[in-house]
């Protein structure tokens, strides 16, 4: 039980570094699955796994990186939350969305080749 007028400690910092790292981990996953599958593998159990891949990198981990990105903001404003974890969930969420927008942009301009 908290002691009367004790203020209670934040975890926007320890949050952003877990969206983070559960986020690597999916796509790690996700792409090790796409590298294991057998090239006989059943067109169903390729479909399953493409669907897999994409929705990872498609949704779910831009979506977590980003909220991983602002509760590392919410840590840094917060004067009750681990500051060094909201910077390390901030350099980390932020890195992973600059190299998706790279990887975006890439593919974008790779388009022209196939017309």
């Amino acid at each position: 039980m908290a002691m009367p007028g004790a203020v209670a400690r934040s975890r926007f910092g320890k949050r952003s570094v877990i969206l983070a790292l559960a986020a690597f981990a999916a796509g790690a996953i996700a792409i090790a699955i796409m590298v294991a599958m057998p090239s006989d593998a059943s067109q169903l159990v390729q479909n399953i796994a493409t669907a897999f891949f994409m929705l990872v990198f498609l949704l779910a981990a831009p979506l977590a990186h980003i909220t991983g990105a602002v509760f590392g903001v919410m840590a840094l404003a917060r004067s009750n939350d681990s500051r060094a974890l909201g910077l390390l969930g901030i350099v980390l969420n932020g890195l992973s969305v600059a190299a998706g927008l790279a990887v975006l942009v890439a593919m974008a301009s790779t388009i022209g080749a196939f017309t």
